[in-house]
């Protein structure tokens, strides 16, 4: 597939009723995540958003960091059309290698916390591309120390509605930071999207981002 700029927009060659035209290359979002939306567009992109529906059921075996790596990949490719480059994403909290999901319930969301509290865990993000042809993907870990955390705490915490849809049952954008003592690695990666990490694999899949910021 070839690929040429062309008034500061990347272009590829797309194959249509078998004839051969230019088509601007947009950005697809494969993602619900209002977080990750919301720190794309701090990343000065302009995005389609169209989610991808798929099983995120852990396979026997796997690991944290094979995990959102196979989720983002396939979340990335699974609703590409021509003209498309898609970004897939995923994120995980590991902890002495225990995969922590989204809660089930308060009991659970309660259970995680305190399995959490006062100590050192992980968080796993994976971002793919795909653009009908090639994938790109990269996997960002980091940790996160928490304070001590008390029954009644975890009780109020799953009350306010915000740890129901998040991994490891806590959102660090959110009340759940209150329970963050420190951070070693990428912020926004925790939260959704590692945006250094994200902007360096657009550049890779020959994606002008900058060009994208001039156009606004």
């Amino acid at each position: 597939m070839a690929v040429l700029s062309l008034d500061r927009t990347t272009f590829r060659w797309c194959v249509a009723a078998k004839l051969i035209v230019a088509c601007e290359l947009r950005l697809l979002l494969a993602s619900q995540s209002p977080r990750r939306s919301d720190l794309l567009a701090q990343m000065g992109l302009t995005f389609d958003i169209e989610p991808a529906d798929i099983d995120e059921t852990p396979e026997a075996g796997e690991n944290a960091e094979q995990y959102v790596q196979r989720l983002a990949r396939s979340k990335a490719q699974a609703l590409w059309r021509p003209g498309y480059l898609n970004l897939g994403a995923d994120t995980i909290v590991f902890l002495d290698g225990q995969l922590l999901g989204k809660p089930e319930s308060e009991a659970h969301c309660i259970d995680m916390l305190l399995q959490l509290s006062g100590r050192t865990h992980q968080v796993a993000t994976g971002i793919a591309l795909y653009d009908g042809q090639q994938t790109w993907s990269e996997v960002v870990i980091s940790s996160v120390l928490f304070r001590s955390i008390t029954v009644r705490e975890a009780k109020a915490y799953w009350a306010t509605g915000e740890p129901r849809d998040k991994a490891g049952s806590y959102a660090l954008q959110g009340f759940g930071g209150i329970f963050v003592q420190s951070i070693e690695g990428s912020h926004s990666s925790i939260i959704g999207l590692p945006m250094a990490e994200t902007e360096q694999l657009l550049n890779q899949a020959g994606f002008d981002t900058w060009s994208e910021r001039q156009r606004g």
